[in-house]
């Protein structure tokens, strides 16, 4: 077994764990100690805890590996583990069921393993670079949409973006007949693409730890998708998407910065 075949098979085993452990706080939300980080941004005892639990196997197990987390911080390394215990924590305090636990690999920018598991959905994603992506253990693929006016566009916006910003998007969308979703996870919306349940995940800023999984996922089933790190810091925000290859044209096209364009990075 090749040590980047022992981390994907630990990481999907302690992704489900770590859902495992999201859905039992999750199903006791009312017990929780909930802060603000800003305007509609929240977090609980339970981001922390399932980041805890992550950290605490990945560090066990593979204790020369560089960790990223959303609560728990970290630095860039050449390899390094990113962490997000609850994307869509928002969800996950109203008992909205759309929200997920994400774990990702990167190896000199470059995103090898990515997992994300929407527990209360009983849904596990999984991709390897060069290996395909799968849902509880199924391959998937995108969508075949190729026409705008036949697309199905999953957005994510929070107060961190301008009214510009976000009334620009959905404008550009609804005048090219692209219908729309607005979920309230990135996880969730960059899965769907994945499974071909949606044709375009766009994301006006967001987070590594918000999209790392989801992006890999979507390249692995045969879409395009932001490669985050080109031009762009672990740590920094930035704008990102994912589509089917016949659609990103026009999002490129409109949205600077997505990096549709790029290259796919060698396996």
């Amino acid at each position: 077994m090749t040590a980047i075949e022992e981390r994907f098979r630990e990481a999907c085993r302690i992704a489900v764990a770590a859902g495992e452990r999201a859905l039992d706080r999750y199903e006791n939300r009312g017990e929780l100690t909930i802060e603000s980080k800003g305007l509609q941004d929240f977090v609980s005892a339970a981001d922390r805890e399932v980041e805890d639990y992550i950290r605490g196997e990945l560090s066990r197990l593979f204790p020369d590996d560089a960790i990223l987390g959303e609560e728990g911080g970290g630095d860039e390394a050449d390899r390094v583990w990113v962490i997000d215990p609850i994307d869509g924590t928002a969800n996950f305090l109203r008992g909205i069921p759309a929200w997920g636990v994400l774990l990702a690999y990167v190896v000199d920018g470059v995103t090898e393993i990515g997992l994300t598991v929407l527990p209360v959905l009983n849904e596990v994603y999984a991709a390897r670079r060069g290996h395909g992506a799968t849902l509880n253990g199924r391959p998937i693929r995108i969508s075949g949409c190729t026409e705008p006016t036949e697309a199905c566009a999953a957005v994510s916006f929070s107060f961190k973006q301008t009214r510009d910003d976000i009334t620009g998007t959905m404008s550009w969308l609804h005048d090219n007949g692209i219908d729309m979703r607005r979920i309230g996870s990135s996880a969730v919306i960059l899965a769907w693409a994945a499974a071909g349940r949606v044709d375009i995940a766009l994301i006006v800023s967001c987070n590594s730890w918000d999209c790392l999984p989801g992006l890999l996922l979507v390249e692995e089933a045969g879409g395009r998708a932001t490669h985050y790190a080109d031009g762009c810091s672990l740590l920094e925000r930035r704008p990102v998407a994912a589509c089917t290859p016949a659609l990103a044209a026009s999002l490129q096209a409109r949205f600077a910065g997505l990096g549709l364009d790029a290259e796919a990075p060698a396996t």
